[in-house]
Order: structure tokens, then C-alpha cells, then sequence
């Protein structure tokens, strides 16, 4: 069966000969153009690596060791597969000519373009660990939209406890009800949320090698990634890569039903730990009493639309390569902060009316 599989197949000018003891070609798959691949696995580990062949010539042994001109042309053959998922249901609204989906390509090779692919044209997403939140500090993500004092703590608290997952947004504070659960392999699941009210697509991503781990936030237009997980920085690449095998993700996600007052009650109250701060409106708060903006409210609602933020700045340089995720504003946005608490003697100075002294 090894032999089979390598017939043909040149290396340094000779026929592949022998392999490393204990590793076995298990897989040959046709990629795109003039490229294929050859998957091997280790009999003791069950580790998985791969060959990649440009025209029956052995050229690397991953996507990003690939020399230029082969791995330009590989991974541009893989532009109509990835640039609509990646422009349109990773960070934001579905695209209509996202109509290529690819299920005959084995995990392994699949993750290595899709990783690579991301890692081409989009911004690197800035990385943090999650122990960051245990301060509660507000931050401000690279695209300039804040997430207020508290909110990524309480979000990052958030247990799955067999039903739908519901959360509390970290832009909004309202809560918000998973529309998707992507089973990424047996590494991960990711669960994909919308908040309306902020124009906001973000992702849960649990590890399941350590299921009891806080789980990793990201949010494609940041970029942001907050993750204590060791295969952290890999999930954005899954998580495209789960869209681009999965053609029914846009049906899925259109009929997911949007959090309802009822949703209150069953078990989702950890997940909305989101601690109120002054420059959270406590009258805004949903309660099972006052149902959530309707969709329509939600976007009106908003208090500059991008079209409006355009119009009000100058037009950023644009960027000498393609990418959906938005440029980086000429002036940060201003982190969210609390007032300072008086202590004793400040409220005693207030109950004198002698504060401004």
C-alpha cells in the first residue's frame, strides 16, 4: 500500500524510496491544479504529517515550507474556496457566492491551508492571554471597539452545561444565544455568536484535550484572540477551515433562533455574570420581564453606522493586499474606565456640601 501510494513520485531526482521506521502513507488526494498530497501517520503515536507534491515532485513536508512560487500558486488555487467564507460568515454577514465546499480533504491538510491561507491575507490577531481578564480591566480591540470593565472576565467564566449556550455579549452586555456549534475534530469546539446591537461576530472555542479550561474568545474583526489554550493561535484557521467543509452553515445559522426572555431559567445564568458598571445603563439590562431590541431596533439603535464613521474621518491608506478584516482607525477609540470611588472622607465632604473644596 506505501509503495502504491509513492509511485511516481520524485525526491532530490530519485524515485521516494524508503521511509522513517514506524510511519506508513495512509492517504494520496489530488489538491488543486498541479498539486497533490500525501499523508502519513505514525503506527506508535498516531501522528499525521504530510507530503506535498507539485507535478510528481516532493516539494516540503508543510504548506508554509513550500517554496514561494509553489506555495503562491497553491494557495492563491485556494483563493475561491476561502476569500467568500473569510469576507463573509467568519467575521460577519454571509455571502451568497459562497458555493465551493471541499469534505474529500483529510483533516491534517486541510488545516494546514486553510492556517495558512488566513495567515496570508488577513492581520495576525493580536494575542493575548486569557489570564488578562482576572484583572477585569476594560480593553479596546485593534478595530477600536471597546469592551467595558468586567465583561471579557464574565464571558470567559462562561460554562457549557448541555444545552444552548448563552452569554453575555462583551460589547453589548446583552445576552446573547450561540447560533452554531462547530466540532472542530476531536480538538475543539467553537460556538459561533451575533451580537446585533454592536454588529459584532464572535466565537467560544473550548479545548477538548482540557475541557475544564476557561474557553478562548475571538473576534475575526479585531483581530482578537484571547486564549490560554496551547492551540490557541490555531483555531482561527479551524474555524475557517469548519465553514469550508460544512455548505449547510448558512442555512444553520439563518434559522437559529435569537435569545428570547424564555431563555431565562434553564441553567444559563453563569453565562451572564456581566458585572454592572456606571457606564452600563442598569435600565437596559433584559430581564425575563422586558424582552431583548428587536432586530431592526437593534440596528437603528447603533450610534454611528460605519457609513457615518467614513464620513466623519479621513480615509485610512489602504493596505497593499486584500483583507476583510477592517483597517486600524487613525486615532484608538479611548479605553472604558469607572470613575474613581471616593473614599470615607470624600463622601464625608459631599454630605457637607464642601465636595468641590
Amino acid at each position: 500500500m506505501t509503495a502504491s501510494l509513492l509511485d511516481g513520485i520524485e525526491i532530490d531526482g530519485a524515485p521516494a524510496g524508503a521511509l522513517y521506521p514506524g510511519w506508513t502513507a495512509i492517504h494520496r488526494q489530488p489538491v488543486v491544479g498541479q498539486f497533490e498530497v500525501v499523508v502519513f501517520q505514525d503506527e506508535a503515536s498516531r501522528r499525521q504529517a504530510c507530503w506535498w507534491i507539485e507535478n510528481g515532485v516532493y516539494k516540503a513536508s508543510h504548506v508554509l515550507a513550500l517554496p514561494p512560487e509553489a506555495q503562491n500558486d497553491l494557495l492563491t488555487a485556494m483563493d475561491p474556496l476561502f476569500w467568500p467564507l473569510a469576507e463573509g460568515v467568519l467575521g460577519g454577514e454571509i455571502r451568497d457566492d459562497a458555493r465551493t465546499f471541499r469534505t474529500d480533504l483529510p483533516e491534517i491538510v486541510f488545516r494546514e491551508l486553510s492556517g495558512c491561507w488566513l495567515g496570508r491575507h488577513a492581520p495576525h490577531a493580536i494575542f493575548i492571554a486569557a489570564g488578562h481578564a482576572d484583572s477585569g480591566e476594560a480593553l479596546t480591540c485593534p478595530d477600536g471597539k471597546p469592551v467595558a470593565e468586567g465583561r471579557m472576565k464574565a464571558l470567559l467564566s462562561a460554562k457549557r452545561t448541555g444545552s444552548t449556550l448563552i452569554v453575555s455579549s462583551p460589547f453589548s452586555a446583552l445576552p446573547v444565544r450561540a447560533q452554531i456549534e462547530m466540532k472542530l475534530g476531536s480538538s475543539a469546539t467553537a460556538y459561533r455568536f451575533n451580537d446585533e446591537a454592536e454588529n459584532a461576530v464572535f466565537y467560544l472555542v473550548w479545548d477538548e484535550k482540557a475541557p475544564d479550561r476557561r474557553p478562548s474568545f475571538y473576534y475575526p474583526k479585531g483581530p482578537l484572540l484571547v486564549s490560554d489554550a496551547p492551540s490557541g493561535p490555531l483555531f482561527p484557521g479551524w474555524i475557517l477551515e469548519w465553514f469550508a467543509r460544512h455548505a449547510d452553515h448558512a442555512d444553520a445559522i439563518r434559522s437559529a433562533r435569537p435569545f428570547l426572555p424564555e431563555d431565562f431559567g434553564v441553567g444559563q445564568a453563569s453565562s451572564l455574570r456581566s458585572p454592572k458598571t456606571t457606564q452600563d445603563d442598569p435600565t437596559g439590562s433584559p430581564s425575563p420581564s422586558v424582552p431583548p431590541p428587536s432586530h431592526e431596533q437593534s440596528i437603528n439603535a447603533s450610534p454611528i453606522t460605519e457609513a457615518g464613521a467614513i464620513q466623519k474621518t479621513a480615509e485610512p491608506i489602504k493596505a497593499p493586499q486584500r483583507s476583510f478584516l477592517p483597517e486600524l482607525p487613525l486615532e484608538p477609540a479611548p479605553v472604558v474606565k469607572s470613575p474613581p470611588k471616593k473614599g470615607l472622607f470624600g463622601r464625608l465632604k459631599a454630605l457637607l456640601g464642601r465636595d468641590g473644596e
